[in-house]
Order: structure tokens, then C-alpha cells, then sequence
């Protein structure tokens, strides 16, 4: 199974990269590929360039400890990123059905407004993480569409021929993107919150300085 995490990573940091660690083990992921988004279908700001985004994600990816890959499908196709169209790209070119998105648990609830959202959650199993100070409570709003495809049981969830929905409960640093670039531009302490090596990255390419 192919795991797909997509996000800003405006930068990547331990919120996003600990949850995966355990993804990996307990579902077995052949890899786990992470897409920077390109152009964000909801006009988001970014405060690194597309290519520093993709160069931290890289960074990372490249380490032998885990089995993640740099993923720049959302430049090669150019345009606005949508989840359902970079599934799409990555199922032909790989030939390979059984794709997992992994999503937080903040993104998962607004999935309805998404682009071809129906045929999302149709074609392709969805993993929703965790996130800290939200109520997963939030989920019973959601359509009956939706609520219809969570499954409770993870080894039901991994050996379903058709797309489901599972809940997954990780240990999850309260860590966000905007707290980083905050306390970078405060010049402030992030150890703890990001790698060395991205830490490193920023202060040589002098990144999210006067910014926010």
C-alpha cells in the first residue's frame, strides 16, 4: 500500500513526520509520499518558495530511517493542486490501485468542500489523524456518505477491496507550521518542533524572516 500526505510543509516539522513513523509499522506501507502542495485550490499563502518546500520535504525523505519519498507531482502537472487529480496522476503511473491519503484530522473535516470530493472517498482508502485541540466529535456533522465509510477495525480497513475510512489515534506533537515560522521570525527556540537538519536548511536559505 502506497500512503499519500499532502500539505504546505511551509516547513515540515515533527507534527508532521512522528505520526508517519507509526503509520508505517502498524500498516505497512510500502512508502509514504509526501506532496507539497503547488498552488493551493483555496488561495493559501505560502511563506517559502515551492522549491524550498520540496527541497525540506526531500530532506527528510532522504533519511535510511524511514521509507518516505519526495513527491513533486503538483509542479510537474502545474496548476491548481487537487487531492483527487494527483491521486489520479500517481495510480497511472504507478499502476498501483491500493493508495492510502493521510489526512489530518482538521483537513479531513472540510473534505466536503473539496473538488470531486464523492469520487475521492469512492476510489481511494483514507487514513484520518489525530490532531490536538480538535474534537473528533465534529466528525457526527459530517454526511452519512462519509460516516458510512468508517471502519473501526484496522486489519478490516487494510484488506478492503473498496475505499474506507479509518480513525487513527497516534501520539501527536502539538506542533503547526504557523507556531514555527512565528518563532523563527521572533528568533526564538524551535528544537524539538523540527529536525536539525531542516532547522539548518531555513537559517542557510534565511527563510521565514519578517514574514506572517
Amino acid at each position: 500500500m502506497i500512503g499519500i500526505l499532502g500539505g504546505s510543509f511551509d516547513p515540515i516539522h515533527f507534527g508532521h513526520i512522528n505520526p508517519l513513523y507509526d503509520l508505517s509499522e502498524e500498516f505497512n506501507f510500502d512508502e509514504i509520499r509526501l506532496i507539497p502542495t503547488y498552488i493551493s485550490p483555496i488561495d493559501k499563502t505560502y511563506y517559502a518558495e515551492y522549491k524550498h518546500r520540496l527541497n525540506m520535504v526531500s530532506i527528510i525523505a532522504s533519511s535510511e530511517t524511514n521509507n518516505f519519498i519526495a513527491d513533486n507531482t503538483e509542479n510537474i502537472k502545474e496548476g491548481v493542486s487537487y487531492t483527487y487529480e494527483t491521486i489520479k496522476i500517481i495510480k497511472e503511473q504507478e499502476k498501483h490501485s491500493n493508495i492510502c491519503l493521510i489526512l489530518g484530522l482538521d483537513v479531513f473535516l472540510n473534505i466536503e468542500t473539496w473538488y470531486n470530493y464523492k469520487d475521492l472517498i469512492e476510489e481511494t482508502k483514507i487514513i484520518v489523524l489525530n490532531r490536538p485541540n480538535i474534537d473528533i466529535n465534529l466528525i457526527k456533522n459530517m454526511s452519512s456518505k462519509i460516516q458510512d465509510k468508517i471502519i473501526n477495525k484496522k486489519n478490516e480497513f487494510i484488506n478492503a477491496e473498496d475505499s474506507k475510512i479509518f480513525l487513527y489515534t497516534s501520539s501527536n506533537l502539538n506542533v503547526s507550521s504557523t507556531q514555527v515560522r512565528r518563532l523563527i521570525k521572533e528568533e526564538k527556540d524551535i528544537s524539538g518542533l523540527i529536525p536539525g537538519s531542516i532547522a539548518s536548511y531555513i537559517r542557510r536559505n534565511n527563510l521565514y524572516k519578517g514574514k506572517e
